[in-house]
């Protein structure tokens, strides 16, 4: 049981989470929603490969429809001339960081088979899917980690 749970407990009484957050992503993700500003992975494609043993497929589908992300039914090919053509950008990217051009992500489970031989390829990337729980932790679009 984590300790803001104890405390309203304690209490009787909802108290402000706020108190008990871990990090500062929570706080960012409120004033987002409260600014009218975008869902984290707004303008970003995420393609599921393979099954995942952690955080199931269906689970990570529905984190990031929930943050605005799209799914797609099929793997993106980074050599082809629609992919590298697309002119979307990821609204919480760091502004002129080469991942506010990287619209598409492979995401796989790093305890899987499936290593990626390059990770970025024009603007289709591939990440554990970690690090899409590590994103909505901090409300940022993170580095993606080299493996």
């Amino acid at each position: 049981m984590s300790a803001g749970v104890k405390a309203c407990l304690q209490a009787g009484k909802w108290l402000p989470e706020a108190e008990h957050e871990a990090g500062e992503g929570p706080q960012r993700s409120r004033i987002n929603r409260c600014s009218l500003l975008p869902p984290l992975f707004d303008g970003c494609f995420f393609f599921l490969l393979g099954s995942f043993k952690g955080t199931t497929k269906n689970e990570l589908a529905k984190l990031l429809r929930e943050g605005g992300g799209q799914l797609l039914s099929r793997q993106p090919k980074p050599d082809s001339d629609v992919t590298q053509t697309l002119n979307a950008a990821a609204y919480h990217a760091e502004p002129g960081s080469d991942q506010a051009l990287c619209t598409q992500y492979i995401i796989y489970d790093p305890q899987g088979t499936y290593k990626p031989a390059v990770v970025r390829r024009g603007k289709v990337w591939s990440a554990p899917s970690t690090w899409i729980i590590d994103c909505i932790a901090a409300f940022s679009l993170l580095p993606v980690p080299e493996h």
